[in-house]
């Protein structure tokens, strides 16, 4: 009874040790499993197959998806088993998880030394050099630690796993958008150009800094001028000169970056978060939680772009088109008085109005600028009394005609009482003292404002709005006028006076001499 109870044991446990060597073999994942045949055969085609390395070492499928001290565990034979259990009950099933692959088998001994690999400098493309030593840090992603899965992953049919270009982009080109008093040049006196409704990214500073990536050219930019031409004795203007001075990248190369890398809540997309979970009131709630969002997925596994929208980042084929089609970028803040009128905004604490007709019913800019004409060589959309009468009445043909009529007459009566303001305040501004000086100085900067709006902004946007606007600046003007009319009969008060106590002086000299 021993020896056939040693003899069981013996056979179970050589049994239980041809299963275990089998089953952990790469051969049995892929060559077995009809599920895992396309990540096997990329496997195969990958640095971790040994024909593929000069070392040639080979990483089986349980070294990276198992820690060191789990790959031979019952936990990994539990796992085997339930895609296996899954398998068996569907063979045409999609895989029903994304796999974890831990930092601790990817540097465990024998594979990729941390310490090793960390200062390492790597051509990661023709025009890309990479160092891990930045990624291995605590606070690598916004203040959160990454993982080796974070980068690397399987994007194609074809590749094991890989670092899609993607990937860097998001971290590294998805940053708050600069405005005008954030993006300073390195002098502090120039501000960079921004746009407004486009991603601006500084590639002068930060993890933009172009210089992360990429080798800052020495070549001449100048076809003239070569670095270290004997013949020359002016210095050459290089990329690294460029980036000396200070000169933002964006003066050349701009548009460089396409895209948000937006996050998407909702579940009409493929990509939201509903995709995964459910429960979207109490998830939803906190979606906007950036730090507990990185928290939650970076390290148990989605990709970022289960969640972010992908960032492009590469050189235009035409770098004027961009800006040549931009408005905004030489105009700011265009066409700003033409909709203060039409929507009726306040101007000041004492000057309002009622919204234009159109306006409130949403008709936009294009609604009544249809007609093209040609200003300064360019074709502009201009209204006419044509559109006028397209929608309203043949009588309406005329209303846009009389109402530049009516405001033109209005704008040049109140800028006749300006010019008499300003004539006035050049006459009399070196005799008022820093008190009125600085009142008559306000008092013609909001009358020239007013005016302006009107006068810039045409007042057939809203007719009505636009004259009590001009009534406005008529008063301030008159103001002006009447403050300095004060002045000017106060010195001349004081003159009369002064004349009068000297004439008296005067004359009694001449009495008390008689």
């Amino acid at each position: 009874m021993v020896l056939i109870f040693m003899g069981t044991v013996l056979f179970l446990l050589t049994a239980w040790g041809g299963f275990e060597y089998y089953t952990s073999q790469s051969s049995f994942c892929g060559g077995s499993c009809h599920t895992m045949t396309e990540q096997y055969e990329a496997w195969k085609s990958n640095y971790h197959y040994k024909s593929n390395n000069p070392e040639g070492m080979q990483a089986e499928c349980v070294d990276c998806h198992f820690l060191p001290g789990e790959k031979h565990s019952m936990k990994a034979k539990y796992e085997g088993l339930r895609h296996l259990a899954a398998y068996l009950y569907d063979r045409d099933a999609p895989l029903p998880i994304r796999p974890v692959i831990k930092d601790g088998a990817c540097l465990q001994s024998g594979c990729h030394d941390r310490e090793k690999l960390a200062p390492v400098e790597i051509q990661f493309t023709d025009r890309v050099r990479f160092k891990h030593e930045v990624h291995f840090s605590d606070k690598a992603l916004d203040g959160h630690q990454i993982t080796c899965d974070t980068c690397h992953f399987k994007t194609t049919e074809k590749k094991h796993f890989e670092v899609p270009e993607d990937i860097c982009f998001l971290c590294h080109l998805k940053l708050d958008k600069p405005t005008l008093d954030k993006a300073e040049m390195a002098n502090g006196d120039i501000k960079k150009i921004t746009f407004v409704n486009k991603p601006a990214i500084d590639f002068n500073q930060g993890v933009s800094r172009c210089d992360i990536c990429h080798t800052i050219p020495t070549k001449s930019l100048q076809n003239q001028l070569q670095a270290g031409d004997p013949a020359s004795t002016k210095k050459p203007i290089t990329h690294q000169t460029i980036q000396e001075s200070g000169v933002a990248c964006e003066s050349c190369h701009f548009e460089m970056v396409s895209g948000e890398g937006e996050i998407n809540t909702g579940n009409v997309v493929s990509n939201g978060c509903l995709t995964c979970h459910n429960r979207s009131q109490t998830l939803l709630a906190t979606a906007g939680d950036r730090e507990l969002m990185h928290d939650k997925h970076v390290p148990n596994k989605a990709d970022c772009f289960d969640c972010h929208s992908v960032i492009e980042h590469k050189n235009r084929t035409d770098h004027l088109d961009f800006v040549r089609n931009d408005c905004q970028l030489c105009h700011v803040d265009q066409h700003k008085y033409q909709k203060l009128l039409l929507s009726g905004a306040p101007v000041n604490e004492d000057i309002s109005g009622d919204p234009h007709l159109m306006y409130e019913v949403n008709t936009n800019c294009m609604g009544c600028h249809l007609k093209k004409t040609l200003s300064k060589g360019h074709d502009v959309r201009t209204a006419s009394g044509d559109t006028c009468a397209a929608c309203h009445t043949e009588q309406h043909r005329k209303m846009i005609s009389d109402w530049n009529e009516l405001l033109t007459n209005e704008v040049a009566d109140v800028e006749e009482v300006e010019k008499e303001a300003r004539d006035l305040f050049a006459e009399l501004k070196d005799r008022l003292d820093n008190e009125r000086l600085t009142q008559a100085e306000q008092m013609l900067a909001e009358g020239n404002d007013l005016l302006n709006i009107v006068r810039v902004g045409n007042g057939v946007h809203n007719k009505k709005y636009a004259v009590n606007i001009l009534d406005g600046a008529f008063g301030n003007f008159e103001d002006t006028i009447e403050l300095l009319e004060e002045t000017r009969s106060s010195d001349d008060l004081a003159k009369t006076t002064q004349s009068t106590v000297a004439e008296g002086e005067e004359m009694r000299r001449r009495i008390r001499y008689e």
